[in-house]
């Protein structure tokens, strides 16, 4: 008998509540998933079901209260710092400087994770290329569209090459 393959993500009894004591309301009860590598998954719900509190608990911006998470055989919350050179996180406003150009944005998070010039210089060149703004490449993030803040964030997402997307 095989043992499973190594999930991408590992969530068990995932838990988080808000208010006085952590009592009053809770945000995410007890959620449980598995992502294999290279599959794409969704948590899907209303509005305020809890699904952008598990996504910042899966990118450890906050802790849960209790449950563990495990991407990429790292445990989340015993190494928040490791797991995040495996992983990468574009929030619904994804913090963009609009006072630098597109490629100053995508070298500021490159640099963040000390990627070589030469690599994310290449990789800036293709994303770019995909997504239809390398004539924009020298323009200020400030000045673009709606949809090419989104191009861009998703470029910066992608510099350091992460196992894991959450978005």
């Amino acid at each position: 008998m095989s043992t499973p393959p190594a999930a991408a993500i590992e969530v068990n009894g995932l838990t988080k509540r808000f208010g006085a004591l952590r009592g009053k309301i809770t945000a995410v009860n007890r959620l449980s998933f598995r992502v294999q590598p290279g599959e794409i998954f969704g948590l899907v719900g209303p509005d305020g079901a809890g699904k952008t509190t598990a996504m910042r608990m899966l990118a450890s911006v906050i802790r849960p209260d209790e449950g563990s998470i495990v991407i990429d055989g790292i445990d989340v919350r015993a190494h928040p710092e490791q797991v995040k050179r495996h992983l990468s996180y574009m929030p619904q406003r994804f913090g963009l400087y609009e006072d630098l150009t597109v490629e100053e944005n995508i070298r500021f998070y490159a640099d963040l994770f000390e990627v070589a010039p030469e690599v994310w210089q290449a990789r800036a060149d293709s994303m770019l290329a995909i997504s239809g703004m390398t004539q924009f490449r020298k323009r200020l993030a400030g000045q673009l569209s709606g949809g090419m803040k989104q191009k861009l964030g998703l470029t910066c997402s992608l510099a350091h090459t992460p196992r894991v997307l959450l978005l």
